[in-house]
């Protein structure tokens, strides 16, 4: 690892935060096991540049004073932070964005300027996706979003909307749906465009300077195709090692990061590898560093 990834600056210089992903952290029970938030803080400001998303749930203090206390301690800022919410139900509108605003206000509180909002099916666990929403339901969801911009806008934050796989909105129709309905910027994730069938560069193209925020990965190709198709889970997937360090995959990182290069993107890059660990001596830094390795001279 190049010695200046570990030296501390005043400002970042690549504007790439580290996701507590990464290191195996994750709200599910059964996920696998979950290292502790002070080594993963102290790990992030080792290797980063001082910058991390927040992680779900309970990895940072619900006080905000008491979670920017420990970002202090470790010299770290928080840039973004994601919400799952229910957005194409008109009957929990109301509990949904007041979700939504309990967790955008922690986040402005903690230093965030990007909330990264994702469009769950139900909070029911284990829930399936809808084949297709209904015009009505479509109608729903973009009217919400709209509304979670205003509620964001009210906490100095913006909103960028993140395709995942999985998830309400994910593959090329529903990209093209959300873009044209809506005036929402978007979150680009790599791996999971392409796990929902996408082109992330025919996204960024499509998407006009309206992405907000960028999520950095690799994946193993073959892995994320059974996972697309169904004849592997997503968990086991990411257990197989379906997310490869950068450069060690099939995403072609390179070109999507210089497709962003030519839009001018300025907002923030995370790097996003959702990793499950099995036992207590694995240790998931060595491949962070090696993404690291790969991904700051595509950002210098």
């Amino acid at each position: 690892m190049p010695e200046r990834l570990g030296l501390r600056r005043s400002r970042p210089v690549h504007r790439l935060a580290l996701s507590p992903a990464c290191w195996g952290v994750n709200e599910s029970r059964d996920w696998g096991r979950q290292i502790s938030s002070e080594r993963v803080l102290s790990e992030a400001a080792a290797v980063g540049e001082g910058a991390i998303t927040a992680g779900p749930p309970g990895f940072l203090p619900d006080r905000s004073d008491q979670a920017r206390a420990l970002l202090r301690r470790h010299h770290l800022r928080v840039v973004a932070g994601h919400v799952h919410a229910v957005l194409h139900h008109h009957e929990i509108r109301g509990p949904e964005l007041a979700h939504i605003d309990g967790h955008a206000h922690w986040l402005s509180a903690v230093g965030a300027d990007t909330l990264v909002l994702s469009a769950i099916p139900e909070r029911t666990p284990g829930a399936v996706r809808p084949g297709n929403l209904s015009n009505a339901e479509w109608a729903n969801l973009l009217h919400l979003i709209g509304s979670v911009e205003h509620v964001c806008a009210r906490h100095k934050m913006k909103v960028a909307v993140q395709p995942r796989f999985g998830s309400t909105i994910q593959g090329p129709e529903d990209i093209e749906r959300l873009l044209v309905g809506s005036e929402a910027g978007l979150c680009l994730d790599f791996a999971h465009l392409l796990l929902a069938g996408a082109d992330p560069i025919e996204v960024i193209e499509n998407a006009d300077g309206r992405i907000r925020h960028v999520q950095v990965n690799d994946v193993d190709l073959d892995l994320a195709r059974r996972v697309r198709t169904g004849s592997l889970d997503y968990n086991e997937a990411v257990a197989q090692d379906m997310y490869r360090p950068i450069g060690e995959g099939g995403a072609n990182v390179k070109n999507i990061m210089d497709a962003l290069r030519a839009t001018r993107f300025a907002g923030w890059y995370t790097l996003e590898q959702e990793t499950r660990l099995a036992a207590d001596d694995d240790r998931p830094l060595g491949r962070i560093s090696r993404s690291l390795e790969y991904v700051l001279p595509l950002l210098a």
